[in-house]
């Protein structure tokens, strides 16, 4: 009997700097395989106006995000519902199912973008109000917000979640099931670094997003290029080598069956892939069911290792900090 899986979403920041045939060619063979929900952002280059041209809403559930937050726009009431507006332009779309804040905006109060977010639910812009990449504190301060200004309450939070993102289990997941909010998980590769090895990163020949002469490669580099994190990915090539998988294998199925992801809570992982056949692997993989007790004990001492150094995410741990600055494609 199958194992019960969380909802596999897919990742549109692939959808970055595609065209609407390229889109196309996405969306067909996301069909064929079953998969029916797509997460998307305004943050993700020509990713909405991508989905819109495809004709995506009516094919997928579709998510997406206002993030204001991540530029110089303060994100007030007045700004949400504008990009709001927007996103929806692009998308050719009435409503979407969840419509993200996508980063805290901790240089404004919180009412102004949660009167928004209510205003927008009312007038059936999305179905599901959803938070990404604030803090646990934070979530309990938007839900007390909404509760006594009688507005649409979060439902959904999509956050950083691998075998070495693990803060959410202690700080994030509680407060996440006492007020009746799904999790998403997002990142389960930890950016692509649980793929890679110590030679890769020591010697600068990480290729794609993680080389070291690109934006997002100096953001990865300031985050996982240190010894106890090099340490970490050591330790985490033996586990998949003793369990007779992929590391990407090891860790999608990790988040999916032996994290704090529940399917029955309406929980679910993100996924991203260029090449059909990552596609195919990383779907199969989403529904295969829990890696071994001896490899589930093993990630428990690879997450030991980097535990104290762990970040929270890239917005809290690097792009609230260089908000003006340009990081490259994808945070």
């Amino acid at each position: 009997m199958a194992v019960p899986h969380p909802k596999i979403i897919f990742g549109a920041v692939t959808f970055w700097g595609t065209n609407a045939e390229e889109t196309e060619t996405h969306l067909k063979l996301l069909e064929e395989l079953g998969v029916k929900d797509i997460d998307c952002a305004e943050g993700y280059g020509k990713a909405e106006e991508n989905l819109g041209l495809t004709n995506a809403v009516s094919r997928f559930n579709v998510d997406t995000k206002c993030s204001a937050a991540m530029g110089p726009d303060f994100m007030t009431k007045d700004v949400v519902l504008d990009h709001a507006k927007e996103s929806l332009r692009k998308l050719g779309a009435k409503s979407v199912d969840v419509y993200y804040l996508h980063a805290p905006d901790r240089r404004v109060p919180f009412e102004g973008s949660l009167e928004a977010m209510d205003i927008l639910y009312r007038a059936g812009s999305f179905k599901r109000f959803g938070l990404s990449n604030y803090l646990p504190h934070e979530v309990e301060e938007v839900v007390r917000i909404c509760k006594e200004r009688d507005f649409v309450l979060p439902s959904v939070y999509q956050g950083n979640y691998s075998p070495i993102a693990r803060r959410p289990d202690a700080e994030l997941f509680p407060v996440l099931r006492k007020h009746n909010i799904a999790f998403y998980a997002y990142s389960p590769l930890a950016g692509g670094f649980l793929t890679k090895t110590r030679e890769m990163l020591v010697n600068g020949l990480a290729e794609g997003r993680w080389h070291p002469s690109t934006d997002l490669g100096k953001l990865y580099g300031s985050l996982y290029n240190k010894p106890n994190y090099l340490d970490a990915l050591d330790q985490w090539g033996q586990v998949a080598e003793q369990e007779g998988i992929s590391k990407a294998e090891l860790a999608y199925r990790w988040v999916a069956f032996n994290s704090h992801v529940r399917a029955d809570l309406g929980d679910a992982v993100i996924f991203g892939a260029f090449k059909e056949q990552h596609y195919r692997e990383t779907v199969d993989w989403l529904r295969k069911g829990p890696v071994s007790a001896r490899a589930a004990e093993n990630i428990d001492k690879v997450w030991e290792l980097v535990k104290h150094d762990a970040i929270w995410d890239n917005f809290n741990n690097y792009v609230e900090n260089n908000r003006f600055k340009k990081i490259g494609e994808g945070w």
